[in-house]
Protein backbone atom coordinates (compact mmCIF):
# COMPACT_ATOMS: atom_id res chain seq x y z
CA UNK A 1 0.00 0.00 0.00
CA UNK A 2 1.18 3.47 -0.89
CA UNK A 3 -0.44 6.82 -0.27
CA UNK A 4 0.01 9.42 -2.98
CA UNK A 5 -0.74 12.85 -1.52
CA UNK A 6 -1.32 15.73 -3.90
CA UNK A 7 -1.52 19.14 -2.27
CA UNK A 8 -0.37 22.11 -4.35
CA UNK A 9 -1.17 24.75 -1.76
CA UNK A 10 0.93 26.04 1.08
CA UNK A 11 -1.70 27.54 3.36
CA UNK A 12 -2.89 26.42 6.79
CA UNK A 13 -5.61 24.14 5.39
CA UNK A 14 -3.08 22.24 3.26
CA UNK A 15 -0.69 21.93 6.21
CA UNK A 16 -3.55 20.58 8.35
CA UNK A 17 -4.36 18.04 5.65
CA UNK A 18 -0.75 16.88 5.45
CA UNK A 19 -0.60 16.61 9.25
CA UNK A 20 -3.83 14.57 9.31
CA UNK A 21 -2.46 12.14 6.73
CA UNK A 22 0.82 11.78 8.63
CA UNK A 23 -1.10 11.01 11.84
CA UNK A 24 -2.55 7.78 10.44
CA UNK A 25 -0.21 6.65 7.64
CA UNK A 26 3.45 5.77 8.25
CA UNK A 27 5.90 8.21 6.67
CA UNK A 28 7.51 5.45 4.61
CA UNK A 29 4.19 4.86 2.80
CA UNK A 30 3.56 8.50 1.81
CA UNK A 31 4.65 10.16 -1.42
CA UNK A 32 3.97 13.92 -1.54
CA UNK A 33 3.33 15.79 -4.78
CA UNK A 34 3.03 19.57 -5.16
CA UNK A 35 2.60 19.62 -8.94
CA UNK A 36 -0.13 17.84 -10.88
CA UNK A 37 2.29 16.89 -13.66
CA UNK A 38 4.56 15.14 -11.15
CA UNK A 39 1.61 13.16 -9.82
CA UNK A 40 0.54 12.24 -13.34
CA UNK A 41 4.04 10.93 -14.12
CA UNK A 42 4.02 8.90 -10.89
CA UNK A 43 0.63 7.39 -11.71
CA UNK A 44 2.03 6.12 -15.00
CA UNK A 45 4.27 3.77 -13.02
CA UNK A 46 2.94 0.74 -11.11
CA UNK A 47 1.59 1.22 -7.59
CA UNK A 48 1.16 -1.36 -4.86
CA UNK A 49 -2.17 -3.06 -4.24
CA UNK A 50 -4.65 -1.12 -2.08
CA UNK A 51 -2.93 2.20 -2.78
CA UNK A 52 -4.68 5.47 -1.97
CA UNK A 53 -4.53 8.88 -3.63
CA UNK A 54 -5.46 11.84 -1.45
CA UNK A 55 -6.07 14.75 -3.80
CA UNK A 56 -6.65 18.27 -2.55
CA UNK A 57 -8.05 20.79 -5.04
CA UNK A 58 -7.36 24.42 -4.15
CA UNK A 59 -10.13 25.65 -6.42
CA UNK A 60 -12.60 24.52 -9.06
CA UNK A 61 -10.07 25.12 -11.84
CA UNK A 62 -7.59 22.73 -10.23
CA UNK A 63 -10.35 20.17 -9.75
CA UNK A 64 -11.09 20.52 -13.46
CA UNK A 65 -7.40 19.93 -14.27
CA UNK A 66 -7.46 16.77 -12.14
CA UNK A 67 -9.93 15.22 -14.58
CA UNK A 68 -6.98 14.27 -16.82
CA UNK A 69 -5.99 11.77 -14.10
CA UNK A 70 -9.26 9.81 -14.28
CA UNK A 71 -7.92 6.90 -16.33
CA UNK A 72 -4.77 6.71 -14.20
CA UNK A 73 -6.79 6.46 -10.96
CA UNK A 74 -8.93 3.47 -11.90
CA UNK A 75 -7.20 0.98 -9.58
CA UNK A 76 -6.45 3.42 -6.77
CA UNK A 77 -8.74 4.42 -3.91
CA UNK A 78 -9.36 8.15 -4.25
CA UNK A 79 -9.95 10.46 -1.31
CA UNK A 80 -10.78 13.95 -2.52
CA UNK A 81 -10.62 17.25 -0.64
CA UNK A 82 -12.71 19.87 -2.43
CA UNK A 83 -12.58 23.67 -2.13
CA UNK A 84 -16.30 24.33 -1.66
CA UNK A 85 -19.68 22.64 -1.37
CA UNK A 86 -21.27 24.01 -4.53
CA UNK A 87 -23.35 21.53 -6.48
CA UNK A 88 -21.21 21.98 -9.61
CA UNK A 89 -18.01 21.34 -7.62
CA UNK A 90 -19.42 18.17 -6.08
CA UNK A 91 -20.61 16.95 -9.48
CA UNK A 92 -17.13 17.54 -10.93
CA UNK A 93 -15.52 15.83 -7.96
CA UNK A 94 -17.64 12.71 -8.41
CA UNK A 95 -16.26 12.23 -11.94
CA UNK A 96 -13.01 11.11 -10.23
CA UNK A 97 -14.99 8.35 -8.43
CA UNK A 98 -13.77 9.16 -4.92
CA UNK A 99 -14.27 6.72 -2.05
CA UNK A 100 -14.54 9.70 0.28
CA UNK A 101 -15.13 13.44 -0.14
CA UNK A 102 -13.95 16.01 2.36
CA UNK A 103 -13.98 19.79 2.42
CA UNK A 104 -10.83 21.88 2.78
CA UNK A 105 -12.13 23.70 5.86
CA UNK A 106 -13.16 20.54 7.72
CA UNK A 107 -11.32 19.34 10.81
CA UNK A 108 -10.29 16.17 8.87
CA UNK A 109 -11.43 13.86 11.70
CA UNK A 110 -13.59 11.84 9.29
CA UNK A 111 -10.80 11.80 6.73
CA UNK A 112 -8.40 10.35 9.32
CA UNK A 113 -10.92 7.65 10.26
CA UNK A 114 -11.39 6.70 6.60
CA UNK A 115 -7.64 6.64 5.90
CA UNK A 116 -7.00 4.61 9.04
CA UNK A 117 -9.59 2.00 7.98
CA UNK A 118 -8.16 1.85 4.47
CA UNK A 119 -4.65 1.44 5.84
CA UNK A 120 -5.67 -1.26 8.33
CA UNK A 121 -7.59 -3.15 5.63
CA UNK A 122 -4.55 -3.04 3.35
CA UNK A 123 -2.40 -4.48 6.14
CA UNK A 124 -4.90 -7.25 6.84
CA UNK A 125 -5.07 -8.19 3.17
CA UNK A 126 -1.29 -8.73 3.19
CA UNK A 127 -1.43 -11.25 6.02
CA UNK A 128 -1.39 -14.90 4.96
CA UNK A 129 -4.74 -16.55 5.38
CA UNK A 130 -5.39 -19.51 7.68
CA UNK A 131 -5.22 -21.98 4.83
CA UNK A 132 -1.68 -20.85 3.99
CA UNK A 133 -0.62 -21.59 7.57
CA UNK A 134 -2.13 -25.09 7.39
CA UNK A 135 -0.15 -25.83 4.23
CA UNK A 136 3.10 -24.98 6.01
Amino acid sequence: MQLLLYSSGDDQDEKRLEAAVHEVIPESKIELFKRLNDLRERLRRPVEADSIAVLSALNREELQQMQVLRRLLIEIYVVLVIPDRKKSTIELAHLLLPRFLSHVSSDFKDLKIVLDKMYMNSQLSQLPDEKSFQEL
